[in-house]
């Protein structure tokens, strides 16, 4: 059969399909269901965010993954396949919880892990049998995954880091988390068991796709101590470089953090979430203490490694010197990197059902309509301030000329990492807004 698998694009805050010439990582659902292809297919993929669509290509069968940002767009082209009489298998993170919702697009829905499924789904396919859905129970161990087919990535759609000769390669070496945060997907869907691949897997699935660069797409690289520690060993003799997720409590492991330098770590995404305890506590990720971040940041820039933090804003009692508070505390602890993402309600949550319960979500089917950047989804009945008000607010000011010169002065090899992405940020905010940026 001729295969197309497609990683779909969002809308932006103008409820326009993002497309930019250049992607930051690659898809790895689409790569790695490529590698569970059987031999005799002929197979492609397509980024949306960087190629464009030709919805009359003659192919047989049409894979769509879908986070909840990207469902609206995935089920449009879901139903431009299906007038041409092309069948579409959905799967992912957002059809897995709202199955019954993509099975109006889609002539099949593989809930969870598609490790046992795919190449049943296939089978069917070929004899004309599909079912509606397929499912099965998650892979443990993970030994033997097959490999993603990074051979059938066009580079040349991706960004290369200053002096890197390959684009930022996504690797998986572990799946699922036992924290159990209000507002994630990721335990309902991976699990809350950690299951750790082989290194010797991670390390050939490296070599083979001769990168120089990677991102570990695990939850938590550092989640087992021991096991971190022979991953960074063995990640020492592949030269590269590579930036992973870990959570707040990593500054009780010295040694792991100057591990992950030697093996040529130089940025971490960290869940900081909130500077506010109480913030912290009602999404249930009280684990996280704000008077340890700064000692968790200093630890990390002693050994050359960026911070990446990911804050959340919306709660109930959030406002304008909240938004700015958390921006100035990031500035002055100069981290690298930051993203403020809007409180968002993602379907089949503990948050969802907390602010259905509440009355405060405004749209149910928010996904449908809107994207997750794209509008409003909660509305406090005491806070006049909208989730979106704040994050603008606290974007500004991170990003903002004064701060990137204070951050990254003076100015050495580890800061020139991140560094062009805070001007592109910059650069971005100063053409989309109307308030001045000092």
């Amino acid at each position: 059969m001729k295969i197309k698998l497609i990683c779909p694009t969002p809308y932006d805050l103008n409820n326009k399909l993002i497309k930019i010439k250049r992607a930051t990582i690659p898809p790895l659902s689409i790569l790695y269901i490529a590698g569970l292809t059987p031999k005799g297919h002929d197979i492609k993929i397509l980024d949306d965010c960087v190629q464009s669509i030709d919805f009359d290509e003659p192919i047989d069968l049409v894979g769509i993954t879908s986070m909840t940002s990207t469902a609206k767009r995935a089920y449009e082209i879901a139903d431009e396949f299906r007038r041409r009489n092309v069948k579409v298998i959905m799967g992912g993170i957002h059809v897995s919880s709202e199955v019954e919702e993509a099975l109006e697009h889609a002539d099949t829905v593989v809930i969870g892990e598609a490790d046992d499924s795919w190449k049943i789904v296939l089978q069917d396919a070929s004899n004309g049998n599909l079912k509606r859905t397929y499912q099965y129970k998650r892979k443990d161990p993970l030994d033997n995954l097959p490999h993603p087919r990074f051979d059938l990535l066009d580079i040349t759609k991706y960004i290369r880091l200053p002096f890197r000769r390959s684009p930022v390669i996504p690797i998986q070496t572990a799946r699922g988390c036992p924290f159990n945060c209000e507002f994630c997907t990721v335990s309902k869907f991976w699990g809350n068991k950690i299951r750790f691949r082989p290194i010797k897997d991670v390390t050939n699935e490296i070599t083979m796709s001769n990168a120089d660069t990677v991102f570990f797409t695990d939850d938590n690289f550092v989640a087992n101590p021991k096991r971190t520690l022979e991953l960074c060993d063995a990640l020492s003799r592949l030269k590269i470089k590579y930036m992973c997720q870990i959570d707040s409590l990593a500054f009780k492991y010295p040694k792991i953090i100057k591990a992950l330098k030697k093996s040529g770590c130089f940025m971490v995404f960290v869940g900081l979430e909130s500077i506010n305890k109480k913030n912290l506590k009602d999404i249930n990720k009280g684990f996280n203490k704000p008077e340890t971040y700064p000692k968790l940041i200093k630890m990390l820039h002693r050994n050359k490694i960026n911070v990446y933090a990911s804050i959340i804003l919306g709660f109930e009692n959030d406002d304008p010197e909240t938004a700015q508070e958390t921006a100035s505390f990031l500035i002055n602890q100069k981290v690298g990197m930051a993203s403020f993402f809007r409180l968002t309600p993602f379907p089949d949550t503990r948050l969802f059902e907390r602010l259905n319960t509440q009355g405060v979500l405004i749209d149910k089917k928010w996904w449908l309509t809107r994207d997750e950047n794209v509008g409003e989804l909660i509305k406090y009945p005491n806070n006049p301030y909208t989730p979106g008000e704040l994050t603008s607010i606290a974007r500004r000011h991170f990003y903002s000329r004064k701060s990137i010169l204070r951050r990254f002065f003076p100015l050495n090899i580890f800061k020139l990492y991140v560094l062009p992405f805070n001007i592109v940020s910059y650069k971005k905010i100063k053409k989309y807004s109307n308030v001045t940026i000092l």
